[in-house]
């Protein structure tokens, strides 16, 4: 009986184990940031593009700035370059990234110029401090790009030393143009999940659906879908079903 006890003891206390989250940290930013990359790997790796949990420790994390923003009659992109933050993360703390709120474009541009954005200690209600980097600008919207071999090259050649601070210039952001509509759409659409990807099918059979989703990634694949020709949208909805 005494052994019984005793090897039931050890299961109750292994599944504890088993069962107990692995993970002591969360990061989380505003609908109008991404979550790009943690220590070089995929956000999805860790949750999603808005809110990802860590483990306790150093940890690299790549965000961008994504909104439709009104230029004149028209709406655009607007898209900052990759920023990379160095955060260090206590055991069962919570940091959000707080941005002030954008309408326009010269208030996006400005504010990349000189990024107002703060990381905010949930436990603690203190901000924190962090070391911030951001990639070259390259003209043109380029899908194709290789971010981490860039974020790699970026931080081997800078230092914590030689990082930038909070305060840094930042690059302008690309801007892109409706040639480039079906890239981004499929790009937009491979960045989705199974739930969008299937709102946007529906809604792209019927303009007249609601989604039942809200996420940057069906609003950017619904905005290039209305910015591109029938020719570009054709094309998208032949490589939908291929």
């Amino acid at each position: 009986m005494w052994v019984k006890s005793r090897v039931l003891v050890f299961a109750s206390v292994l599944l504890g184990f088993i069962t107990s989250p692995v993970m002591a940290a969360t990061f989380e930013v505003s609908r109008t940031f991404e979550i790009m990359y943690i220590d070089l790997e995929s956000a999805g790796r860790f949750g999603n593009d808005f809110k990802v949990d860590l483990d306790e420790g150093q940890h690299q994390i790549v965000v961008r700035f994504n909104k439709l923003l009104r230029s004149g009659g028209d709406t655009q992109v607007f898209q900052s370059e990759p920023i990379v933050l160095d955060l260090y993360f206590e055991k069962d703390t919570y940091l959000t990234l707080k941005a002030p709120y954008i309408s326009t474009q010269k208030q996006a541009q400005d504010n990349v110029k000189d990024p107002q954005f703060t990381i905010h200690d949930d436990v603690t209600g203190k901000e924190i401090d962090y070391q911030q980097q951001i990639l070259s600008t390259k003209s043109g919207f380029q899908n194709t790009r290789d971010y981490v071999a860039e974020i790699e090259r970026l931080t081997a050649k800078n230092t914590p030393d030689t990082a930038h601070s909070n305060s840094a210039p930042a690059p302008a952001p690309i801007t892109m143009s409706e040639n480039v509509a079906l890239d981004m759409m499929q790009f937009w659409y491979n960045r989705s999940d199974e739930a969008t990807r299937k709102e946007m099918r529906i809604w792209i059979a019927d303009p007249l659906y609601k989604p039942t989703v809200a996420n940057i990634q069906l609003e950017m694949s619904q905005f290039w879908f209305n910015k591109a020709d029938q020719e570009a949208q054709k094309a998208f909805q032949k490589w939908l079903i291929n």
